[in-house]
């Protein structure tokens, strides 16, 4: 013989461990990503907005009547207005 055999079951058995080690670092990243990603997200939550309370004032309007006799309205000695 030449000094090389061919074993195909040890080089099927190779490819079967390369498989496994590529797809356990690629879960593990996997996994990572995901952890950084749920982190980011929960610190994120933490914060709360800032809330700026604004005091509104309402104004009264006070309707008075208005005269709207062609004649016009009569002012009594009293001060007061007769619509």
């Amino acid at each position: 013989m030449s000094g090389k055999v061919i074993k195909p079951f040890q080089i099927v058995w190779e490819l079967i461990e390369f498989g496994l080690q590529a797809l356990f670092v690629y879960v593990l990243a996997l996994i990572i990503i995901i952890g950084i990603l749920f982190y980011v997200i929960a610190d994120n939550r933490e914060h709360t907005p800032a809330v700026e309370y604004v005091e509104v004032q309402y104004l009264k309007i006070i309707e008075e009547p208005v005269c709207t006799r062609i004649d016009g309205c009569r002012v009594r000695k009293d001060g007061t207005v007769e619509y």
